[in-house]
């Protein structure tokens, strides 16, 4: 019992100190003008070639005590992917998370594992778990995005045919829109108020979202202000051909439900069956659990199901 009081007292230690250590800013940029050195970026570019992008995230190295931890590129995918996440963490503050996840949910299973050496496997399954969520939350606020975003070109394009302005358009609209877009919408018109031009500004809402639909919408107002034409009717165009797509994407669903369900039956009779026999005859099936080559075929038929769950699910899966 002695050893796995150490190793959780170690763990909750490890957890403590990397807690005071976000605390006492380590991996802070310690630069007292790099903030307005941000801020004056803008401008100064806008001069030059060098493309403006409008961000008051960090985007450095995520060091301690002088070592890098994370370096430069990975803290600005980070940084991108917090971003369409919706989440206000910086990228040493994400990576701190990741590391007490794994650390806290390692002295858990320690002090609940017959073995407290199993601890140490969840220190990458909660190092990757948090980084699993922020991807689903990613996920799940794009399709609220994109669920919003015909309203929102509908709402442009009446501001538009009653004498508003684009900018002005896209502030009333964003005034009748609830979260997340109108959030979104607010950033990018405070973009354009910083400095930032309308092209500009849209391109960062692009590359925040990350969503098909968005670029495509974009892609439509920025060929509009280069070359011209009515903007009313070119969005209330995409709007329709976007009602349209989820109205065939909504009969594919309907079309291909029964074949979904057959893969979900059929990926799960397997294990309803050894669920029974192992009730029926535990005898049985215990073999393959004891026995090596039991084990040999358990694995090969998990990872058989694995394969064609998602065989079937790239069938079903028709992109519109």
């Amino acid at each position: 019992m002695e050893p796995l009081a150490i190793l959780a007292a170690s763990s909750v230690g490890a957890a403590a100190a990397a807690f005071v250590a976000w605390l006492g800013g380590a991996g802070r940029q310690t630069e007292p003008s790099s903030r307005l050195e941000r801020i004056r970026a803008p401008r100064e570019q806008q001069r030059g070639t060098v493309p403006v992008r409008i961000s008051l995230r960090r985007r450095a190295a995520v060091q301690l005590a002088g070592l890098t931890l994370v370096p430069s590129d990975l803290a600005q995918r980070w940084t991108l992917e917090l971003e369409r996440a919706g989440l206000t963490l910086t990228p040493r503050e994400y990576f701190t998370t990741r590391i007490l996840a794994g650390v806290i949910l390692a002295a858990v299973i320690a002090v609940i594992a017959p073995a407290p050496a199993l601890g140490l496997a969840g220190i990458p399954v909660g190092f990757f778990g948090v980084r699993f969520w922020v991807q689903r939350r990613i996920a799940t606020r794009r399709k609220k995005l994109e669920s919003q975003l015909v309203e929102l070109l509908s709402l442009v394009a009446s501001g538009l045919r009653a004498g508003f302005g684009f900018i002005q358009a896209l502030d009333h609209s964003a005034q009748q829109l609830p979260p997340p877009l109108s959030v979104e919408i607010r950033r990018t018109l405070r973009d354009i108020s910083v400095g930032a031009s309308v092209e500009q500004a849209l391109q960062n809402l692009n590359e925040r979202v990350g969503s098909p639909d968005f670029d495509i919408v974009i892609t439509a107002v920025l060929i509009q202000r280069q070359v011209g034409g009515n903007l009313a009717e070119i969005l209330d165009n995409v709007a329709h051909t976007m009602r349209e797509r989820d109205r065939i994407r909504g009969e594919i669903r309907t079309l291909t439900a029964q074949q979904r369900l057959t893969g979900y039956v059929i990926g799960g009779i397997p294990i309803g069956l050894l669920l029974i026999f192992s009730v029926i005859s535990p005898d049985f099936t215990s073999l393959l659990f004891t026995d090596p080559l039991g084990r040999m075929m358990l694995g090969a038929a998990a990872v058989m199901e694995v394969i064609g769950f998602f065989i079937i699910r790239n069938i079903v899966n028709i992109e519109v």
